[in-house]
């Protein structure tokens, strides 16, 4: 009996001295005051001053600007804001539409993806729906497209072209390039 009483004592006394010895980080992290600046590796540093360099002008005063442009080109997007940022702009606009990136390539401005513009959502239906979907024929038609981008003296050009790397004016590529356009127009009046 004095020893099992010794024991709940040696526990607690060990649970108690557990949670100073190896004390709650995520705890501290959402109850601090003050979180310390985040430090960039150097190559987006420089990579950042070359964009800033490359436009000729500050950022944070270009990046609400889009146009959609059909001229002798083509049909594309305009956007005046420096590589980096439109690079993730168009990532962040093709996730949200649900678009699937299936490859990117920085060097050559390249987004690869799978676009159908009738896709259908799933639904969540019955258990037949589920087995239906899993073992029947794929609703959704996708094709693959490319989603290009060029730096011109006005700014950034983005392109939807085929898998040739032609340059897309009408019909689903223009459909996409509309969606593109839509979608970023909106975070910029958002923001």
């Amino acid at each position: 009996m004095k020893l099992s009483k010794v024991m709940v004592i040696f526990s607690v006394t060990l649970v108690a001295a557990c949670s100073s010895f190896f004390p709650d980080k995520e705890k501290d992290y959402v109850y601090s005051k003050e979180i310390a600046a985040l430090e960039m590796p150097p190559n987006l540093l420089e990579e950042q001053v070359a964009d800033s360099l490359n436009t000729g002008a500050n950022p944070a005063t270009l990046i609400n600007t889009i146009e959609f442009i059909k001229d002798n080109e083509g049909s594309y997007l305009l956007i005046t804001a420096p590589f980096a940022y439109v690079w993730r702009l168009i990532a962040k606009a093709l996730t949200e539409r649900a678009i699937e990136i299936t490859d990117k390539d920085r060097s050559t401005a390249i987004y690869y993806v799978q676009y159908d513009p009738d896709v259908q959502d799933v639904q969540d239906g019955s258990f037949w729906d589920e087995v239906v979907f899993f073992f029947g024929d794929d609703p959704n038609q996708e094709k693959p497209y490319q989603v290009f981008l060029q730096q011109s003296e006005q700014g950034m050009r983005i392109f939807v072209r085929d898998e040739q790397g032609h340059n897309l004016s009408e019909g689903n590529g223009l459909h996409l390039l509309n969606s593109l356009f839509d979608t970023i127009k909106k975070n910029f009046e958002t923001h």
